[in-house]
């Protein structure tokens, strides 16, 4: 999520040989999103937005879809940020722009491997204690 179409639009066409991409250029479109068209693997978000920064944005998916891995992508690379995300939002990543493909590639790659192996059923016969 990015509130700059043209970023979105070039993350969209980049990432879509990848994964299944929903680009949303507001929270609380994502937020309707996620709440009704979930459950979604991966979420990316901004930290600067019009309405919602995306700590806040974060904060509310954990809370309306815990299972789904959140990563903070922004130009601000300001440690009380980065803080506030990681404790609020429980985010698996936070990067900075400009992020280079590979790298997004690579994180995405990783966070939809820690949603799968997070959410797998529990091998047949296993019990919990």
């Amino acid at each position: 999520m990015d509130d700059d179409e043209d970023i979105l639009v070039a993350l969209q066409r980049q990432l879509r040989q990848h994964f299944n991409v929903t680009a949303i250029p507001d929270a609380k479109t994502a937020i309707r999103a996620v709440v009704s068209g979930g459950p979604f693997e991966v979420v990316v978000a901004d930290l600067r937005m019009p309405g919602m920064d995306g700590v806040a944005l974060l904060y509310l998916l954990r809370e309306a879809a815990p299972k789904t891995v959140r990563i903070l992508l922004t130009r601000d690379a300001d440690m009380e940020a980065a803080t506030s995300a990681i404790n609020l939002g429980n985010i698996y990543r936070f990067l900075t722009k400009p992020c280079s493909p590979e790298v997004l590639l690579d994180v995405l790659k990783s966070a939809v491997e820690q949603y799968r192996l997070a959410n797998a059923p529990p091998p047949k016969g296993a019990h919990s204690t």
